[in-house]
């Protein structure tokens, strides 16, 4: 193991730091906390170790497991006496000390503060993400006798099935896009309002028949340097050459019409880096004869030539290998361009300042 300063002078780290989940919170703060801490260099198989009084380190690149536990690249922990190795790859750790001398001297009171805040934010953020512990039937996910999927879809419904099945590609297109769990049923997707391209695509499915529509999924694979747009450098070398990619379709006038509402607008701006010739798709539209299948277009590929299928429940019944933590890890990206972020760093502060004035009182 090698060890050596942070500092701001190595802007491919303190990208990886601003990327993590800890320092999406710290926003603007982050690059002087980043030059706070040290930075640990592991070989596969390495054991990271324990330093300090209160030590506490960042995933910034590679992977690190445990007998129970494993953090990703921007998973922040204590290690609390878990050994923690290396595995498949070389990862790099930024570690602070929170009782060191340097730390806890007067003058970063303001930095501590911030750190503080940002952990909180970091935890609600989390466990508003968390899922239930008990998960849905797979085979129960596409709910369209919901009473709510019932109700948005009599407040979506137009005159005709082209004009209807367009309504709801905008609606469920306008829910931010954020990774998470897939075992999600589409009203639990409609109550939380954001989603991926599988919840988001189920519960597209679900609205178009609940609207009287014929509907159906799609599946296709897609390049995951495409998807990798969306995540942090970090996690692109752990990830699979290509990931699979789903989006609804309606059947219009008999033919099947694939309708994409995956991607809001902040994500696909974040795509149009790499494709700026797709700007003209940026705006969902779908009318008979004209499908809207972004990630298709981008291929140069027939958008008639898909198959569908009648549903996804054995896929989406299918246990993540992520958690939660990693998945908020995976967001970091997608919440900083929206701004997502801020409500819960505006929470931390008010649980925080709360706690203080509480404290005040009872002195």
């Amino acid at each position: 193991m090698t060890i050596g300063i942070a500092n701001k002078h190595n802007p491919e780290l303190l990208e990886h730091f601003s990327d993590s989940t800890l320092g999406l919170y710290l926003d603007d703060l982050g690059q002087k906390v980043f030059a706070q801490g040290r930075i640990h260099h592991l070989a596969p198989g390495e054991t990271l170790s324990e330093r300090g009084i209160q030590p506490l380190n960042v995933v910034l690149d590679g992977r690190l497991a445990g007998d129970t536990h494993w953090f990703g690249p921007g998973n922040h922990f204590e290690p609390r006496g878990q050994t923690l190795k290396a595995v498949d790859l070389p990862a790099r750790i930024w570690a602070i000390d929170l009782g060191g001398e340097t730390w806890t001297a007067p003058d970063n009171r303001p930095m501590r503060r911030a750190f503080a805040q940002a952990l909180l934010a970091a935890d609600a953020a989390e466990a508003d993400a968390t899922p239930p512990a008990i998960l849905p039937d797979p085979t129960c996910l596409c709910d369209v006798d919901h009473p709510e999927i019932r109700r948005q879809a009599a407040r979506l419904r137009r005159a005709t099935p082209a004009s209807t099945a367009e309504a709801i590609l905008k609606f469920v297109h306008g829910f931010p896009y954020r990774f998470g769990a897939w075992q999600e049923r589409a009203s639990d997707t409609l109550s939380r309002g954001v989603g991926m391209c599988t919840t988001k695509t189920n519960l597209q499915v679900a609205l178009m028949r609940a609207a009287g529509l014929e509907a159906g999924f799609v599946e296709i694979p897609m390049s995951t340097s495409v998807l990798g747009k969306l995540m942090p450098t970090g996690w692109l070398a752990l990830q699979r050459p290509t990931v699979k990619h789903y989006f609804a379709a309606v059947k219009l006038n008999g033919v099947w019409h694939g309708a994409d509402s995956s991607y809001d607008f902040a994500s696909y701006r974040i795509f149009l880096e790499m494709f700026p010739w797709m700007a003209h798709r940026e705006e969902p539209v779908l009318t008979e004869g004209a499908p809207y299948i972004p990630a298709l277009e981008i291929q140069h590929a027939d958008l008639f030539d898909i198959t569908v299928v009648d549903n996804i429940a054995e896929e989406m019944g299918k246990r993540s290998r992520f958690l939660t933590p990693h998945f908020e890890a995976l967001n970091t990206r997608v919440d900083r361009a929206r701004g997502m972020h801020l409500q819960w760093g505006r929470a931390a502060k008010r649980a925080q300042a709360e706690k203080s004035t509480n404290g005040e009182a009872r002195a």
